[in-house]
């Protein structure tokens, strides 16, 4: 085996031991569940709509968080809403200086007041702009409610600095392997200037250790999960109240600042829903279903788990298309030798194992059946281009069956999924291993789904 080759493989075998500790890490460093306080009716604390958002929506800023801070505005006579008409609002901007307010209700309160012509704005306009300017205004947003929560000593930065120097030192074995690997092959000239190498293995360190950063950045504190158990106290009870839940933005009237806490929490779908300012969301959503309210998150499978909705036979065919290649490649490949072998055996392997799943679970769906009853979260329609300029459509139903935090949604035919929609009790007949949909009964009109975060 060549130099090169011998190096390749170490740094793999390095960067397999830097995956385990950050994964050992990212476990040690999750945010924990608060243990829920007895329901009541009393606010538990000060802190404001969006850093209760952030402690009972597992240490992470959620969409709701922005109309929550409008309707607590709004009962904080900061802002007023007008009913206009049936299911239509418009904020009402009064022309003096607000009250001191946190950074991020100012950025709300601005934004309100730069879209108002002659002090009003139509609830249906507050949308924070193109994607590029949204997501800006988003992050700015998030910061400031994470800052908050800092300093009020209820969350913290997920990584510590022990943390990120444990990862940086790991990272430095498979970065220095990685470029002693590029250096070594045969190709390198030996009059090659050393500075390249080390570039080369100071930008596979710098990517490694930018990981961690797409990871969530905040987590608990003892001081949170007591905090949070005492608002979770309070959601219990708002979200035991059917009419809470329909009322209206112009409800703080009756409700005051309770409403923009349960719209924070989820539970407050009725005001949440006339305000665009990203409340809604199609990978998360509050639902009641299974006897108490929790979050779910919602998937979409793509390419993982491998032939997601796919019917047995168009498994086994796909799984051929792999496999077949894949062996054939590896017969053809057989005498070469060196780091341009190993990578294509790599792909070779890669190639195999994604078509050999499809082919065991495609055999393995051959004549079985199975039923998914539940609620559907959300539905959600792709539509996908071929090469020969068809278009098809794939429905996805997120049908949530009570238990877990998590659902992938079954992905169906528009035929399939006719009629059917979100807060539908349905149930769906599928095959075990790739879900393919073969029927999908309605059995419930449709009833409340709470907007995610």
């Amino acid at each position: 085996m060549s130099e090169a080759a011998t190096l390749g493989i170490a740094a793999a075998v390095a960067l397999g031991v830097w995956l385990v500790v950050l994964g050992v890490l990212a476990v040690a460093t999750r945010a924990r569940d608060p243990h829920a306080a007895p329901a009541t009716m009393d606010l538990p604390g000060d802190e404001s709509p969006a850093v209760v958002n952030l402690i009972t929506n597992d240490w992470a800023v959620g969409k709701a968080a922005v109309p929550a801070t409008l309707i607590d505005l709004a009962a904080r006579k900061v802002v007023s809403f007008d009913r206009v008409g049936p299911e239509q609002y418009a904020v009402r901007v009064p022309n003096r200086p607000p009250a001191e307010l946190a950074p991020y209700e100012a950025q709300v309160y601005e934004h309100v007041r730069g879209l108002a012509s002659g002090g009003v704005v139509p609830c249906e306009a507050l949308t924070t702009g193109p994607e590029d300017e949204s997501t800006k205004w988003w992050k700015q947003f998030r910061k400031a409610v994470s800052a908050d929560a800092r300093q009020r000593g209820l969350s913290r930065n997920r990584w510590a600095p022990a943390h990120l120097v444990t990862l940086g030192i790991v990272a430095a074995a498979p970065a220095g392997l990685s470029a002693a690997a590029f250096a070594a092959l045969p190709s390198s000239s030996k009059d090659d200037n050393s500075g390249g190498w080390i570039f080369a293995g100071l930008v596979v360190w710098a990517v490694l250790m930018a990981v961690p950063r797409h990871l969530r950045a905040e987590r608990d504190t003892p001081a949170g999960l007591a905090t949070a158990g005492k608002w979770f106290g309070l959601r219990t009870q708002l979200a035991g109240d059917d009419n809470f839940a329909q009322q209206p933005p112009t409800a703080i009237a009756i409700w005051d600042r309770l409403l923009s806490y349960g719209a924070a929490m989820g539970v407050a779908p009725g005001a949440v829903r006339p305000l665009p300012m990203g409340a809604e969301s199609e990978t998360q959503a509050w639902t009641a279903y299974g006897g108490r309210w929790r979050l779910v998150r919602v998937h979409y499978p793509s390419r993982v788990p491998p032939g997601w909705g796919r019917s047995a036979p168009s498994a086994i065919g796909l799984g051929l298309l792999w496999v077949v290649p894949a062996v054939f490649l590896a017969y053809v490949t057989r005498d070469l030798r060196g780091i341009v072998y190993l990578a294509i055996v790599a792909v070779g392997l890669l190639a195999f194992a994604y078509g050999a799943s499809l082919l065991w679970s495609g055999v393995s769906d051959i004549g079985r059946r199975r039923t998914v009853e539940g609620q559907v979260l959300r539905r959600k329609e792709i539509v996908s281009n071929s090469n020969s300029g068809k278009s098809t459509t794939a429905v996805f139903l997120a049908v949530y069956g009570g238990n877990g935090n998590e659902v992938r949604a079954l992905r169906c035919t528009p035929q399939v999924a006719s009629g059917v929609r979100a807060g539908e009790l349905v149930r769906a007949t599928v095959s075990p291993h790739l879900a393919h949909v073969y029927v999908v009964e309605r059995l419930a009109p449709m009833v409340s789904i709470h907007t995610g975060s």
